[in-house]
Parts: C-alpha cells; structure tokens; sequence
C-alpha cells in the first residue's frame, strides 16, 4: 500500500487481507517515512486513532475506531513478532452521497462524524456552511461544528481560523454540554479549542469541571488530564497513578504508549544527564516504571529499551585510573593485587560519562599524555555503546560545546600500552 503525503498513511483504515510486509509498512506510512521511524509512526497512528475514538459521538463511530485500533495492533504484532494480520477497519462506514440531503439533525451529526473519520476535513467544512441555516441551531449540529472547527485546524496544513471562529466553537461546546449533558467526548473538544485558541490557561479549569460533571471518568480521559499537571507531580505518587491507570486500562495499547512517552519525555529533560547517585537510583525506578507500561506494546517496548540499558549500567563501576599503571602492577604482582586496584580506582559510568573525554592537547601536551590517553580509555569503555548517545540525544553534557556532539577518538591507538 503506497501513500502520496505524509498524511494519508495516518488516515488508512485497513490492508490486504493477506497483506505483504510492504502493505504492512505502507500502512504506517513508509514510505513516504523511512523504515527507521516505523516505532514512531506506529505510535502516531495509534494517537491519531485513539483520540477519534475518545472523540467518538456514536456507537457507529467508536466501534469504527476501535476496529482500526486493531488493525494496528495486528499490524505492529505482524511487522514485529511475525504475527498474522487479516486487514482491519471497517468499510461499511463511509459518508453519505453528496447530493443525499439528511432529512434529520442526527443524520447531520452523523454524515459529519463519517467525514470526520475518514479525514475528509474540507468536505466537513463545506457541509457546516452547507447545512447551517436548516440546522445551525441544533444542540447537535453547533457540537459537531465545533469539532469539525478543531479537527480542519489540527489536521488541514495551512488553514487557519479567526480568533473569532474558534472563539465561537468554544461558546457552542460549552452551551452543548450544559444543553445536552456533559461527556468526556465534548469535554476534550473544549481542551482542545482552548489549547488551539491560545486559552490553555483554562483547560485546568475544564477538566476540574469535567470532574464535577462526570459521574466516572475513563483511565484515557484522566490520561488526558494528567498530562496538563505531569511535570508538576512529584514522581513517586506520578508513578504509582501512572500503574494504577494501566491496571484499570488493561490492554490499551494507546495509554500504555502514551504514558511510556510521558514518563521518558520528563525523564529524558529532567533526570538526564545524571549528576548524583540520588538522580541514578530516581532514574532507575522512573525507566522501570516505563518498561513494565510498556511491556506488550512492540513500538513502546523498543523506545523505552536505551533507556532501560543505561539505567542497568549507569551505576556499574568502570575502572577510572591509570591503565598503564594498572597493567604494569598487575603484572608485576601476577595480578594477584588486579581486583583491589579494580576497586579503588573505579567510578560508576554516569560520572565517566558526565566527567567527559579530554579533549584537545593530546598532540602537544607530552607530560600528560599518559593521563589523557587513560581518560579517553575509560570514557570510551562507557561510551562504545550507541544507546549512550540516544539516550542523551535531548540534553546536553558538561564537556559538549552543543547537544548532540560526540568526538572521534582514535580507539585504534587507545590500547596501545
């Protein structure tokens, strides 16, 4: 299955039948993407879907998009267990003919929910200006405008609204939740205009509303939530709703995914790089916490493995001191005195790491050649890995002139005793 933009793919509801590994990753958009962003696609896609299906106004609707989030559960289990995968979606929900005119407020409602879903935004639009002299009065119709609004603005490139068009979604989704009864789908297209409009300074406000309203809320819905307050919780009880959310969630593959995200993306700019063994052990517990989220969920599994790596080694003791030195007692001593100075002279590898390469003077500086040569050794006894560096990717270290700078160092000399 092959796509023309970078969009498409995002929208495909289903596959072959019997669908081919290139079916497969068309469906996750590669190309136009290159194979090395199939975790992130897959993980876009299952956002993109899960948020229709909280948005999701009817039965019709959200069994449509709980096919097509397992059509890519089964695409991902295919791609990367060697699972079977038979298509997915459903074909039976498509929009009504152009030239049909509803005879009903909820036939409106619903030919707008299909447009909707099948990412035909401008068609959408078109009908609001189509239908909103018969209908534009209705609870249901101004509801659905508002969500046509937000969904052209987040997923039409170049249309923008007036502040006074999306001032206006905002008012019509209010009045519908007082008019026709609060819900979690009208709840989160209120966020989500007051985010587009420039207003996030009330969406705490929405949902302590939407707390006040609802007589239950759904684990995906206060996923939602907690991310408005994510980085202002402290970690340990953030963890432990994070666990309680799955377990209440079971095999959400979207919350799972999106929890993993959260927790790494915070990790990632708040605990890295780590600068003392409280850091390490907080670190450590926050990346476990991840991975035991993310365990059955392949594209989450493959995110949160770096940083499961360099959690188990960070801590682990690296010999730090003078190679040459070491080598030469040892031998003298017929390695007997090996494991003492082993002891002595080792740090953990997140002070290697954050200590640095020496950089530069290696040419000139003959008195402390030997000294350097044993730095360079060990930071690149820690730093051999790749993970190191994407692990790292988002912040930056002491001894880098900007993120993302790694040197060369000629290992082909560092061993040379």
């Amino acid at each position: 299955m092959t796509t023309e933009t970078a969009l498409d793919w995002l929208g495909t509801t289903d596959f072959a039948p019997t669908p081919t590994p290139a079916d497969l990753q068309g469906f996750f958009g590669i190309p136009p993407s290159p194979p090395e962003e199939l975790g992130a696609n897959i993980r876009e896609k299952r956002k993109y879907w899960k948020k229709k299906q909280q948005k999701a106004r009817s039965a019709e609707a959200l069994k449509f998009a709980g096919a097509v989030l397992q059509a890519i559960a089964d695409a991902e289990d295919a791609l990367t267990r060697g699972a079977a995968a038979t298509g997915g979606g459903d074909a039976e929900f498509q929009p009504g003919a152009r030239d049909r005119e509803p005879a009903t407020v909820e036939d409106v409602w619903r030919e707008l929910e299909r447009l909707l879903f099948r990412g035909r935004y401008q068609d959408a639009l078109d009908r609001l200006q189509r239908y909103g002299d018969r209908w534009g009065e209705y609870p249901n119709f101004i509801d659905m405008r508002s969500e046509v609004i937000l969904e052209a603005a987040q997923n039409v490139p170049g249309i923008k609204f007036s502040q006074e068009v999306l001032d206006s979604a905002i008012a019509g989704e209010r009045w519908v939740i007082n008019k026709l009864g609060p819900s979690e789908a009208r709840y989160l297209t209120l966020v989500d205009l007051l985010e587009i409009a420039g207003q996030a300074d009330q969406i705490p406000e929405a949902f302590a509303d939407a707390n006040r309203q609802l007589p239950q809320r759904s684990a995906s819905f206060r996923v939602r939530e907690l991310a408005i307050r994510f980085r202002k919780e402290a970690w340990l009880p953030l963890l432990r709703y994070c666990v309680g959310l799955v377990r209440e969630a079971g095999a959400d593959r979207a919350l799972r995914s999106e929890l993993v995200q959260m927790l790494i993306g915070r990790a990632s700019t708040e605990l890295l790089p780590l600068t003392t063994p409280q850091t390490v052990e907080q670190y450590q517990t926050v990346v476990a916490t991840a991975a035991w989220i993310a365990d059955g969920v392949p594209e989450a599994e493959d995110f949160v493995r770096i940083h499961r790596m360099w959690a188990s080694n960070a801590d682990q003791p690296v010999f730090g001191g003078n190679w040459q030195w070491r080598a030469f007692f040892g031998l003298i001593t017929l390695f007997i005195a090996l494991p003492f100075i082993n002891s002595s002279m080792s740090k953990p590898a997140w002070q290697i790491l954050l200590a640095g390469p020496a950089l530069g003077g290696q040419k000139n500086d003959t008195k402390r050649k030997g000294a350097i040569q044993s730095q360079n050794r060990t930071w690149f006894m820690v730093t051999r890995n790749d993970y190191i560096a994407a692990v790292h990717e988002r912040c930056k270290l002491p001894w880098q002139q900007k993120r993302g700078e790694w040197p060369e160092i000629d290992i082909s000399k560092l061993f040379n005793f």
